[in-house]
């Protein structure tokens, strides 16, 4: 698995600094569509005055709830209204989420490509049906990702579809995933590779120039983090393979009944490996 190097995080900085109004301007675009996503059923429970209950909080790595620059978004997701924490710098992050599409273009890989469609997914997920305990960020997670990926520009979104596709196959040809496998080893193998990931912040804090040269030298930190990247290039491909970018066709369907199911994107992800 490629890792990106301290230089190549330094050269995204300057590219990917976030401001406040940056942020804003970009939840207002993204607070209609996400209203039409959740639907009628969802929104009666979660609209306050006509809007979703969220807003922007500016952030550093240090205060950024014990995520450092692994995550650029974080939220409550039940305090009303909703702080969606946005990090002011998003190199790590972009690092590690290019590095998964493997040797090439990068086409529409923008920070404001970048801050749509991870904000899009944050401001969705707090408002989503409830799957009583049992949802995971590497299947239930990625149906707000995809959303919000298929919320960009036609062009982009296709461009990114197709970095998504090419890091599938990367992670397919480097043998990251369980071809073949069913539905339980399926499962199996995206809760670790996820719980994995949701460990590194533990072992301690990302934030500044020594700390994430550190943390991309060390590979038993980061292998473990950016392998959840890969993860994400093979559920987003496995979804939109089965249900297409005309999200309005199957959104209803997906956020107010599939959601909630035990194997949700199990089956899809099982078809798309064959």
């Amino acid at each position: 698995m490629f890792l990106p190097s301290p230089a190549d995080y330094h050269s995204l900085q300057p590219r990917f600094a976030v401001s406040g109004e940056t942020a804003r301007r970009a939840l207002a675009d993204l607070l209609p569509l996400a209203q039409e996503a959740l639907g009628l059923y969802t929104r009666r429970q979660t609209l306050f005055e006509g809007e979703l209950p969220a807003y922007i909080v500016m952030t550093s790595p240090e205060t950024n709830g014990g995520w450092g620059e692994l995550m650029p978004v974080w939220f409550k997701a039940y305090e009303r209204p909703v702080p969606l924490y946005c990090l002011d710098n998003w190199a790590l992050f972009a690092a590690l989420y290019q590095a998964s599409f493997g040797p090439g273009e990068l086409d529409g890989f923008t920070c404001d490509s970048l801050l749509r469609v991870v904000l899009g997914a944050d401001l969705l997920m707090p408002f989503l049906p409830g799957t009583a305990g049992a949802g995971r960020f590497a299947r239930h997670g990625m149906l707000p990702l995809l959303l919000s990926i298929l919320w960009l520009e036609p062009p982009v979104r296709d461009a990114w579809l197709a970095l998504h596709a090419r890091g599938a196959q990367a992670a397919i040809l480097g043998g990251a995933l369980p071809v073949g496998a069913g539905g339980v080893e399926l499962a199996a193998w995206l809760e670790r590779t996820e719980d994995e990931a949701w460990l590194v912040p533990e072992r301690g804090p990302v934030a500044g120039d020594a700390a994430v040269a550190a943390f991309l030298d060390d590979l038993s930190r980061a292998q473990p983090y950016a392998a959840l990247f890969p993860t994400i290039c093979v559920m987003v491909s496995a979804l939109v393979a089965a249900w297409g970018v005309a999200w309005r066709r199957w959104v209803f369907q997906t956020v107010n009944v599939g959601y909630r199911t035990p194997d949700f994107a199990l089956p899809e992800l099982a078809a798309w490996l064959k």
